[in-house]
């Protein structure tokens, strides 16, 4: 006769201390960690049945052997500003521009940490956050892309802390966003291009001053972002093949203290703005021609002091007066006194590129071209920017459609129309 297996209150490896309560649960620690005095730092599991507390425990110490659980060496929770701190400074910094960046730092010190920064970060709710949602909605009339950044923001950090083990609820998650305001076509700041009179107006008016000649014709006849232009080199331009080539694009650096503080900012020449960016464009001879003539003349825009060769392949197309890289600012304050000299109205820089791909759009130049050309990196970015370009562009496939169906029901055969032989709808 077998002998019968005798229960046994020894633990298993691995397991702890597990022990059963008086309330019937099972409670089991592990220690994960030592405070400054050397005290043990414990994290307790708690389950109906001893089985799966075991497996929590066992769970917890492989997690804490290899440095995947862990506290602070004070065992205190982290309010939301230092979760959000060490979020941004530790992880985030790597990952986006300086300028970007900044833009987090402010954001979080104007609109998250004066709300509820003091508050642990595992006791914010979803009703707090909407409540700040609102407020900035409602009361402060701030931008739905301001208000979108900031419960980004917190969702990444508190996203952050549930994947390293320092949080378990997202309060963010459950929150909602208002909808886009309506606004007039007119008033979309971001989808101003040029209107065709003052287009004429505008290049008519850079007749007199070559600087302001040469920067708009190119900006506006390649589509170019500012800082692409400005940190073009000559070495960029082939005129043999009628080719400029974009590979980098002036950017800001920042320099923080110790206590987070930003205490300088500089302009340097970095990447362009994304990989796709990053393009090669067989550009019109108006752009050639610009280009020849001002670098003729490049040599007497620069004071007489400037003893190296701006004409040289590193040196830019565009340099300030001491044949150095311009900054945006300088460069928009000069545009600015420009267009207000001759009465041009209030068009900015970033207008030139608008009006160029407005201007293919307009002509029924296929939309993944002008998307190639543009460096975005996918159709839809510039589908939905000129979107209200899109409706009079195909207007003429309405009547394109018509002809079809009169060919069909009239005469019974289809005659396909050459424009749509030569051209392809995105």
């Amino acid at each position: 006769m077998p002998r019968k297996k005798r229960k046994t209150n020894r633990r298993g490896n691995g397991e702890g201390g597990i022990h059963q309560r008086k309330d019937g649960r099972w409670c089991g620690q592990v220690t994960i960690g030592y405070d400054e005095q050397g005290k043990q730092l414990r994290k307790t599991f708690y389950g109906s049945k001893r089985e799966d507390v075991a497996r929590k425990v066992t769970d917890a110490a492989n997690q804490a052997f290899n440095g995947m659980l862990t506290v602070t060496v004070t065992g205190e929770k982290p309010t939301v500003t230092e979760l959000i701190s060490n979020y941004l400074w530790t992880y985030k910094r790597l990952t986006v521009s300086d300028v970007t960046f900044n833009w987090y730092i402010n954001t979080v010190k104007s609109y998250i940490f004066p709300t509820f920064g003091f508050i642990k970060a595992c006791e914010l709710t979803s009703e707090a956050v909407q409540k700040l949602i609102n407020k900035m909605h409602f009361e402060d009339k701030l931008a739905v892309r301001t208000i979108k950044g900031v419960r980004n923001i917190l969702n990444q950090a508190y996203t952050h802390a549930i994947e390293t083990k320092q949080l378990v609820v997202n309060p963010v998650t459950a929150t909602k966003l208002p909808i886009r305001s309506r606004v007039k076509e007119e008033d979309k700041e971001y989808e101003k291009a040029i209107p065709v009179d003052a287009r004429a107006k505008i290049l008519k008016a850079t007749e007199k001053d070559l600087c302001m000649k040469t920067a708009i014709t190119v900006l506006m006849l390649t589509g170019m972002r500012v800082g692409e232009w400005l940190a073009l080199t000559w070495g960029h331009v082939d005129f043999k093949n009628s080719i400029i080539t974009v590979e980098q694009a002036i950017t800001k650096t920042s320099e923080y203290d110790d206590e987070g503080k930003l205490v300088a900012v500089k302009t340097v020449v970095g990447d362009t703005k994304t990989q796709c960016s990053t393009r090669k464009m067989k550009v019109s001879d108006a752009v050639m021609d610009v280009l020849k003539e001002w670098k003729k003349a490049l040599p007497t825009h620069v004071r007489k002091s400037v003893t190296h060769d701006v004409l040289a392949s590193k040196c830019f197309v565009f340099p300030n007066d001491l044949g150095e890289m311009r900054t945006y600012n300088g460069f928009r304050c000069t545009y600015r006194r420009f267009m207000d000299k001759n009465n041009l109205g209030h068009y900015t820089l970033h207008s030139l590129r608008h009006t160029f791909a407005t201007m293919l759009l307009e002509k029924e130049v296929n939309p993944r071209v002008v998307q190639k050309l543009l460096g975005h990196r996918d159709i839809e970015t510039t589908l939905g920017i000129y979107s209200h370009v899109l409706p009079e562009v195909f207007d003429g496939v309405a009547h394109v459609i018509g002809k079809l169906h009169t060919d069909m029901t009239t005469t019974g055969t289809e005659k396909v129309p050459q424009t749509l032989e030569t051209q392809s709808v995105a």
